[in-house]
């Protein structure tokens, strides 16, 4: 079954108009698709996996997330990502929002989930294949490692996920 998006605006409300990821290209401009990204915070330590090697930007370091899908509040889709690629399971209620922006065709929503300790993580094996956590000196160090547009978002929220 095809995945379908319900496109927001600047402010990630919802437009009405649902898209298929298929045709991603050509999204309208001044439209997004949101997707979500979901720091793992245990300690003073940042969990990043390591992406599948045949995923875009295969290889790099990433924050856990993906796209959220249409009927699915932002918040619901965090979750469902976090759940899927890593085993991580949790409620909208404890995430912490973290930022948002809209950049290209994406509207992309950064949370944090404050954790005291690491469940065992079970790894999607098409999108994982292998994670760290890292300190902020050790992320700032393997920035270069990390794909581009959740380097963008580190660098701009740092402070705030190592509050």
């Amino acid at each position: 079954m095809a995945e379908i998006w319900d496109l927001v605006d600047k402010d990630g409300k919802q437009v009405g108009i649902q898209w298929p990821r298929a045709d991603h290209d050509n999204i309208p401009e001044g439209l997004y698709h949101p997707c979500v990204e979901v720091w793992v915070r245990v300690g003073d330590r940042l969990l990043v996996a390591h992406r599948h090697p045949d995923k875009s930007e295969g290889l790099k370091y990433d924050a856990p997330g993906g796209a959220v899908l249409a009927g699915e509040s932002i918040p619901d889709g965090a979750v469902r990502e976090l759940a899927e690629e890593v085993g991580i399971f949790t409620t909208p209620e404890n995430l912490e929002f973290i930022g948002a922006v809209g950049a290209g065709r994406h509207y992309a929503v950064t949370y944090l989930l404050k954790l005291e300790s690491l469940p065992e993580l079970k790894l999607q094996p098409t999108e994982v294949i292998g994670y760290k956590l890292v300190s902020r000196a050790e992320l700032d160090a393997m920035a270069n490692q990390l794909c581009k547009n959740c380097k963008t978002r580190y660098l701009v929220y740092r402070d705030r996920l190592f509050y």
